[in-house]
């Protein structure tokens, strides 16, 4: 598993790796907090559950991050540990996520850029040797 921030003219563009579909959507997700605080500061003292649905899985890692995004913007929280399952029927997808985090605290987490949304631009999710990678860019 990892993430790399990769050159973008205006925004944030990262491609993270996982050995399975799961752990690369919860990758992604550490790469959105790490773009946004320092992660690594940031306590697992609170829960938020994320159940979403989408047609692709592309769809799908926006749905995820969008939802924790919110959850940042409305109820301050940053996250720093995620757990993800996913399940795919004939219709779509369907994710059922934990995000771990605690309230923003700027002296511990040292804030970094805010990001406003999850871009459909360069989005994408594919099979590679050895697992899946995901590339997507945030609009900061």
């Amino acid at each position: 598993m990892a993430i790399e921030f990769l050159d973008h003219t205006a925004d944030v563009a990262l491609r993270a790796t996982g050995e399975t579909l799961e752990a690369t959507f919860e990758e992604v997700a550490r790469g959105l907090f790490e773009t946004m605080a320092a992660i690594r500061a940031i306590q697992p003292v609170e829960t938020h559950s994320v159940d979403v649905r989408a047609p692709s899985l592309e769809a799908l890692l926006v749905a995820w991050l969008a939802d924790l995004l919110v959850q940042k913007d409305l109820g301050g929280l940053v996250f720093s540990r995620f757990d993800v399952n996913i399940e795919s029927d004939e219709d779509g997808y369907t994710l059922h996520g934990i995000a771990r985090g605690e309230p923003l605290d700027p002296s511990r987490h040292r804030p970094g850029c805010e990001v406003k949304g999850i871009t459909l631009l360069g989005l994408c999710i594919e099979r590679i040797p050895g697992g899946w990678a995901a590339q997507c860019v945030f609009d900061v």
